[in-house]
């Protein structure tokens, strides 16, 4: 193959969660109690930044490609405690702190933190002008040794900042200063119902949702059958630059020594989302890293709001390779594409911040073989999850892989897409072998390179000019004992995730808290479409009076997907039994009219195809 024009993946925006950031719940005082209306609640104004300027600029800038795409932009706060709100005291004994950010203009605010501790007894609420958004509480679960926060955006021009402080606490223990807060000019369109008179920021703040190619795939389509424990460890997160933040695709990663008890929840992103090769725990401490972003239908109706979100904020520098960065000329001070050798970093979560096992995460495993098999046969295929233009969570696949030199010899695994695009948001995210495991990170691809010009326009009608058909991955098996960087820990993953040197070459996929993965296999496609085929029948068929019956037995209880699709392959209806394993179920099909009709069923790792006739 000829050697291909290549462009860093860096990130466009999503949507982020509304009100499930990592914390303890429950509403501030000043919303329980009547008292707070007494007070008069002081207010701290910050600038608007020049957005218009700063977005034309990032838009024109030839190099775009090889750099986040901006979410938000930074303007400088001085808002700290005690000094810059009111302290009363309520009727049970809390200590009531309140104080007010405005910036008129603003369409969304995130808050960055650059000292922040709370001592035990001590809650941190925020809420928008009209108190339909609340966050927290954020209490000492949420300290970390950097002393160093952030928070999601809050809807609207306004944020009002609430510690609610039991009696006994020691005022001066508390430590809490915002010194910039981030502008939201992408990504905020989910904020929409805490406020009716939302209105978009300019041409480009459009909803994201439909922003990548319309020849993507959601996440839970069949394309993703067989991987949806792979699935459910992907990931975006929200980078900290030094103009504001932008958005990376990522991986949550097992390790060969995990197990309940003693379990390392490792995430998995590429070097070129953080260009300025920090090795510091503070290079991380302020990103933002959300779960479940996506569709929990394959085609769902136009404006649907996706599932449930969730986030953490705050990570641990782990080990890292080192972004080889543009000198000089067009693109200086970038990531050089054409030399990127190695592209990981590895990050664990700070303090006390755990994935939830209610959020459903799992932890993909591994494959750091440094030969493997670079063809699928169907139904396995390679497969990855991502976040394409910051979309909802896509998925790509392909069938076959070879090796590709950037920097140097066979550093990267080459994979064609046969479904699916990515695009600049993908960075970072995992390429899954046909058995379910990492085989790489995504580093650089070929933007528009064979393809189709309809496939280049997204689901708004705009173009994606980073549209990518082939798509590198740095190798796990070439970063896995990285030595580019030098001979240090932290510049490999083998000392982190092989720690008992046991050199075993393969791990498999758990469940975020590191037990087995129990309903479903840990990897990849197994055996077992011949058995749901033998499992779920249809009658009567040819159907009559507009009534068919699915009959199923199951080995054990499953959530089952169905299709039902016309004779053009057009899909004209779904549904879905939940937790089903026995019994028969109806479906009405009196509306439709006569003919073949194809009903195709799932249980998110085997698919099997029913012909149904229907006769009026």
């Amino acid at each position: 193959m000829r050697k291909l024009m290549l462009s860093l993946f860096l990130l466009p925006a999503l949507s982020l969660p509304t009100s499930a950031q990592l914390g303890k719940g429950g509403l501030p005082l000043s919303i329980r109690s009547a008292g707070a209306v007494e007070h008069k609640i002081p207010v701290v104004q910050a600038e608007l930044p020049d957005w218009e300027t700063q977005l034309r600029k990032w838009n024109q800038d030839t190099s775009s490609f090889t750099r986040p795409f901006l979410v938000s932009l930074f303007t400088p706060t001085d808002l700290g405690f005690p000094q810059s709100g009111i302290l009363y005291r309520a009727e049970n004994g809390t200590r009531v702190w309140c104080a007010t950010l405005s910036i008129p203009g603003a369409k969304a605010i995130g808050l960055y933190y650059d000292n922040f501790y709370l001592p035990k007894g001590v809650q941190l609420f925020l809420t928008n002008g009209n108190n339909k958004q609340i966050l927290g509480a954020f209490t000492e679960a949420n300290n970390s040794e950097t002393g160093l926060f952030a928070n999601e955006p809050v809807q609207g021009s306004t944020v009002n900042i609430e510690l609610n402080i039991e009696a006994g606490v020691d005022l001066s223990a508390i430590k809490m200063h915002i010194n910039r807060a981030a502008v939201y000019f992408r990504g905020i369109e989910y904020l929409m119902p805490f406020s009716g008179n939302f209105e978009t920021i300019d041409q480009f703040d459009s909803q994201l949702a439909g922003s990548s190619s319309v020849c993507n795939f959601n996440a839970v389509c069949p394309l993703s059958n067989g991987y949806v424990p792979q699935r459910d460890a992907a990931l975006h997160t929200l980078c900290v630059m030094s103009v504001g933040t932008g958005t990376c695709s990522s991986t949550m990663i097992n390790t060969a020594n995990n197990a309940p008890g003693s379990c390392k929840q490792y995430l998995l992103i590429a070097s070129h989302c953080e260009f300025s090769n920090s090795k510091v725990d503070a290079g991380f401490a302020q990103y933002i890293f959300r779960f479940n972003y996506q569709h929990n239908t394959c085609n769902p109706p136009a404006g649907t709001v996706t599932n449930t979100q969730q986030s953490i904020t705050g990570a641990k520098f782990v080990s890292r390779s080192l972004v080889p960065i543009i000198a000089s000329g067009p693109g200086a001070g970038q990531p050089d594409a054409q030399q990127i050798k190695g592209d990981f970093i590895l990050l664990e979560f700070t303090g006390q911040n755990k994935i939830p096992a209610s959020w459903n995460v799992n932890l993909a495993g591994w494959d750091k073989s440094p030969t493997i098999p670079t063809t699928a046969a169907s139904p396995k295929k390679f497969i990855g999850f991502h976040h394409p233009a910051g979309d909802v969570k896509k998925v790509s696949a392909g069938s076959a892989i070879q090796n590709y030199s950037v920097g140097e010899a066979n550093s990267h695994w080459l994979l064609q897409l046969d479904s699916g695009y990515a695009a600049q948001g993908s960075s970072g995210s995992a390429l899954f072998n046909g058995d379910g495991r990492i085989i790489g990170v995504a580093s650089v691809a070929a933007p528009m390179l064979g393809v189709p010009a309809n496939c280049a326009t997204t689901a708004k009608g705009t173009n994606d000019a980073s549209t990518a058909k082939i798509v590198l991955y740095s190798k796990l098996a070439n970063i896995w004992d990285y030595a580019v960087d030098g001979s240090a820990t932290n510049s490999k993953l083998k000392p982190w995730l092989d720690p008992a040197n046991s050199n075993v070459a393969t791990i498999n996929a758990v469940k975020s808290d590191c037990t087995p993965l129990s309903t479903n296999p840990p990897t990849g496609i197994t055996p077992g479409a011949e058995t749901l085929e033998q499992s779920v029948s249809i009658y009567p068929n040819p159907a009559s009076g507009g009534r068919v019956n699915v009959k199923v037995n199951l080995e054990a209880p499953a959530d089952l997907h169905l299709e039902l699709y016309d004779i053009s392959g057009k899909k004209i209806s779904n549904y879905t039994l939940n937790k089903v394993r026995q019994g028969a179920f109806g479906i009405d099909l009196s509306g439709y009219a006569n003919g073949i009709y194809l009903l195709k069923v799932s249980d998110g790792f085997n698919e099997c195809s029913k012909k149904i006739m229907v006769r009026q």
